[in-house]
């Protein structure tokens, strides 16, 4: 006869039976709470899971965010396509979308992919999207569509070829915030009247003509790096703070002179026109009268580029201006240009002055703006900080060009940047200066 099996004690037998019976703690959470951590998740690995249980069966379906990703450069099967599609469709029309995220790397070959967006697109709005986020890694043309939502309050694009159909925002009236990144914008004007920020980094404009930007309602702008001729900007009386810098990508440039341009048609390099400037904008210049309100100013570009240097022969009155960064544009060729901006910023309390690198003095421009047809102002000016590599004669002429304006030297820090010689602050004293 076998022997007869013992039989575990009690405790361990009531052990396994709580564990057979355990809870399910995630599937007990409210619906709202699930719903956000399934926003969380790319849109394949949500819908994924309505497989778990009964209870997660319709979760996906209310879920406020939406991502769709695809990294790989292998060409996407017809399965996510449709699972993309079938995501859309079977969305609640009672749950409109937060926010949807559209992260691909599609390969340049694959077929129609364009049109592909445009679908994907469309019905994230149909979803009531408050916020759109499209990444991509090449460029992508949208043709023939046209953005129109009443629920829109955020767009981030990236990798966009934009026209102006898809480009115009007027169908948007609940715009408020655009971010634009490594896009090809080839509009004549690009406006809302609703927009509070915009961002656009390195977007290419058209090398033939200066676009428009027009959003009277901005209260904070961004223009970074971005190839092309330069922008003209419009007033915006509600700005707040506003950073614009140019590098040598900005086709508005001339080698052979620190103004206007040398008008040279036999210069391949240069584009300053003075008759464009004030056939297209007057005589308020392209950028610095749209800039005037501001509160807080970033201004960098190439010292090659002259659009705010150009500007200065109109230069309008800053205000409201309390802070303002320049960089080696200000100081090339004189300091006129400097000082021209501090005797039209009567309220300035603190500048910024970034030598990441020696100016070349590009041709003899002394004089070049009227600095004494303004008394200079600076009861207001509490501190000056210069950022160089090292004190060399530049700083030192831009320090005698202040103190003869009358800010003091116990007003002005030097900071040095380089690793070379070491981080530090120069501030200086009625007998002297200390270094920290």
């Amino acid at each position: 006869m076998p022997p007869r099996k013992r039989k575990a004690p009690a405790a361990a037998r009531g052990r396994k039976k709580k564990e057979r019976v355990a809870p399910d703690r995630i599937s007990a959470l409210p619906d709202g709470v699930l719903h956000l951590v399934l926003s969380l998740l790319p849109a394949h690995d949500a819908v994924a899971t309505c497989v778990l249980a009964r209870r997660w069966l319709h979760l996906w379906k209310e879920a406020p965010g939406l991502s769709v990703e695809w990294w790989d450069y292998d060409e996407p099967d017809d399965r996510f396509i449709s699972l993309v599609d079938r995501f859309f469709t079977l969305r609640s029309s009672s749950a409109p979308l937060n926010y949807c995220s559209i992260n691909i790397n599609f390969p340049d070959f694959l077929p129609e992919k364009d049109q592909l967006f445009v679908r994907w697109i469309q019905r994230a709005l149909r979803c009531q999207a408050r916020v759109l986020r499209i990444s991509l890694i090449d460029w992508v043309e949208l043709p023939y569509m046209t953005l129109i939502s009443q629920h829109l309050t955020r767009l981030e694009l990236q990798g966009i070829s934009g026209d102006d159909n898809f480009l115009d925002l007027s169908g948007c009236p609940s715009l408020v915030n655009l971010d634009m990144d490594t896009c090809c914008i080839y509009v004549d004007k690009l406006s809302s009247s609703s927009l509070k920020t915009l961002c656009l980094s390195q977007c290419q404009f058209s090398i033939e003509y200066h676009i428009w930007l027009c959003f009277p309602s901005l209260v904070s702008l961004e223009l970074s790096y971005c190839p092309g001729r330069a922008p003209f900007l419009e007033s915006m009386p509600s700005l707040l703070q506003a950073i614009v810098r140019f590098d040598d990508a900005c086709e508005d440039k001339c080698q052979k002179s620190v103004s206007g341009g040398c008008d040279d048609d036999d210069d391949d390099y240069c584009f300053g026109c003075a008759d464009e400037v004030v056939a297209g904008y007057g005589t308020n210049g392209m950028c610095l009268q749209g800039l005037s309100e501001a509160t807080h100013l970033e201004l960098s570009a190439d010292p090659a580029v002259y659009v705010f240097r150009r500007d200065l022969k109109w230069c309008p009155t800053f205000a409201k201006l309390k802070t303002l960064l320049l960089d080696e544009w200000c100081v090339v060729g004189d300091l006129s240009a400097l000082i021209c901006f501090l005797q039209h910023s009567p309220i300035l309390e603190k500048l910024t002055i970034q030598l990441q690198k020696a100016p070349t003095c590009l041709m003899d421009s002394e004089g070049q703006y009227n600095t004494s047809e303004l008394p200079f102002v600076s009861n207001h000016l509490k501190i000056v900080e210069i950022e160089c590599k090292e004190v060399n004669t530049w700083v030192w002429k831009i320090l005698k060009t202040l103190t003869t304006y009358g800010i003091p030297l116990k007003q002005i820090n030097i900071k040095l940047t380089s690793e070379r010689n070491g981080s530090g602050c120069f501030n200086f004293v009625c007998t002297g200066f200390s270094y920290n």
